[in-house]
């Protein structure tokens, strides 16, 4: 008997070691079930491809201006199609940027307190058109009237009727906006809401107030938690302290000689104490998450539905004359909520500029053609000027009008 199972167990490890032998060779095919080859993304490998040239366009730019250290990403439909660093943290040392390292973002944190206020609004804490008032009752302008009236919309939009920039001197001071709000009822009034567009900081972070206010939690909490972590932004922060304690960050630079010559600078505190303004960190990995959410690809945070409201023109702002306004292919500029939208070779493109503490940020959304881009900066280069305005070129060029020529010309 001892030998009958000697003589079964031998009989089973061959028939194991065979299927083994068999499956070895022929890995895909088991019982006639065919087993699929790893699918690879034709469309997507062509993509990334296509978006490599764009990177002579974007050397060009950047070498141009010397800029120190710079960093961009490219989001078509729900992939990052190109994604690199480039230039050193430090002007004076051989620390390369790469995908994880950090900078500061500036006003390009105005468009993540419109998106975080759409999820409070899509959650029910409040409505576009409800009255800040009713959220932040302190909140008192020269005309008690206008007062009564100005919505959240209206100060996500820069439509509140005060003077341009009111106050903001106070925000780089540090000045709280509990104390800036006390004191905005002694600000001239231009116009009454919604006539005119003012560009705002201090009037634009009562939006924290208001999210404050109706959930009882903290817009530092929120946002990190909520937005920032839940769109795969990692090596993202909304505090001085965030940025000075990443192992991983970029140095801010200053313009010391018309050669294009910079030195680092010191990273301040500005603006942490108007995060909806100008406070969040954030890497160019991060930024391409971030995109994805603005085209529309993460309705688990924030519906389609929801960005277009955020994303309608408000107002027209093209009498302030900003750069882009220069631009040939621009008609017309307009304000919507946290971000701007341009009439860009006849289609709409959301867009904005962030300066701060010596970094500069760019970003723009094409939503018609699903392709979004983010430029990130450690210094203030002239580059930023034009860096949307080459890719939308290259995109047209590249895949609207593929017989026309691709220029880029970074000196107009």
């Amino acid at each position: 008997m001892f030998r009958n199972k000697r003589a079964l167990i031998l009989i089973a490890i061959i028939i194991i070691g065979i299927t083994i032998l068999r499956f070895q060779r022929h890995p895909r095919t088991i019982s006639n079930t065919i087993i699929p080859e790893p699918r690879i993304d034709s469309t997507l490998i062509n993509l990334k491809t296509n978006f490599e040239a764009y990177e002579t366009i974007f050397q060009r730019g950047i070498k141009n201006c010397s800029c120190p250290g710079s960093a961009v990403v490219v989001v078509k439909d729900t992939s990052v199609v190109f994604i690199k660093g480039y230039g050193n943290k430090h002007a004076r040392t051989k620390n390369p940027i790469d995908e994880h390292t950090v900078f500061r973002l500036g006003s390009l944190s105005k468009g993540f307190a419109s998106v975080t206020a759409g999820m409070m609004v899509e959650q029910g804490y409040f409505s576009w058109d409800d009255k800040v008032k009713d959220f932040y009752p302190e909140f008192e302008l020269k005309s008690k009237e206008q007062s009564e009236r100005i919505k959240i919309q209206h100060i996500l939009s820069h439509t509140t009727g005060l003077i341009r920039h009111a106050y903001t001197n106070l925000i780089e001071e540090g000045w709280s906006i509990d104390k800036i709000a006390a004191i905005l009822n002694e600000v001239d009034l231009i116009s009454e809401e919604g006539e005119s567009f003012a560009y705002q900081n201090a009037t634009f972070s009562l939006i924290e107030k208001v999210i404050e206010s109706s959930t009882g939690k903290e817009y530092s909490e929120i946002l990190q938690q909520e937005l920032l972590s839940k769109s795969g932004m990692l090596d993202a922060s909304c505090t001085y302290e965030g940025l000075k304690q990443s192992k991983n960050k970029s140095q801010p630079h200053a313009l010391v000689a018309r050669n294009y010559i910079y030195n680092k600078t010191r990273i301040t505190k500005k603006y942490y104490n108007s995060i909806s303004s100008g406070g969040v960190n954030a890497s160019i990995t991060d930024m391409g998450n971030w995109l994805k959410v603005l085209l529309g690809n993460r309705p688990d945070i924030i519906s389609k539905e929801t960005l277009d409201k955020i994303f309608q023109p408000v107002i027209r702002t093209t009498h302030e004359r900003r750069f882009y306004d220069n631009w040939k292919e621009t008609s017309n500029s307009y304000y919507a909520m946290g971000l701007r939208v341009l009439d860009f070779n006849g289609r709409k493109v959301i867009y904005h500029g962030g300066f701060v503490n010596g970094y500069r940020s760019e970003i723009a959304i094409d939503t018609e053609n699903g392709v979004a881009v983010c430029a990130l900066f450690n210094a203030s280069c002239d580059y930023a000027k034009f860096v949307v305005r080459d890719f939308l070129n290259f995109y047209d060029a590249q895949f609207l009008n593929p017989t026309d020529q691709i220029i880029a010309n970074n000196q107009d």
